[in-house]
């Protein structure tokens, strides 16, 4: 209450300094129908604002994880190139392109199960 006068859903998460899920559900949309450019767009939307690839990542798992909108065997596949590029940006591999890759790996996948 203090930072911004009142308690709404974007104060939280400017005070958290995390990036706000529905930005992250947009972009794993757009992966979910194969459009790379979307989400790349979402993923450079993201970057721009200031967060980095350590913020955005942890999100994208925490709302992949809770997705019911998707199978759960794309779910799965999801997560499993998440969790690997996870891995990389921990191992100090944290730019940009790690999560262009991720996600061209993610409307891979998508386009692989729907296909």
């Amino acid at each position: 209450y203090t930072g911004f006068g009142e308690i709404t859903a974007a104060s939280v998460f400017k005070v958290c300094d995390q990036p706000h899920p529905m930005l992250v559900r947009n972009m794993l949309g757009a992966c979910g129908r194969g459009d790379l450019l979307e989400a790349y767009k979402g993923m450079k939307a993201l970057c721009d604002m200031g967060y980095s690839a350590v913020d955005i990542i942890t999100t994208v798992f925490r709302v992949a994880r809770n997705d019911d909108s998707m199978s759960e065997f794309l779910k799965l596949e999801f997560l499993k190139e998440i969790g690997f590029c996870h891995m990389r940006i921990g191992d100090g591999v944290n730019s940009r392109l790690q999560l262009s890759g991720m996600l061209a790996k993610l409307c891979r996948t998508a386009l692989a199960a729907g296909g």
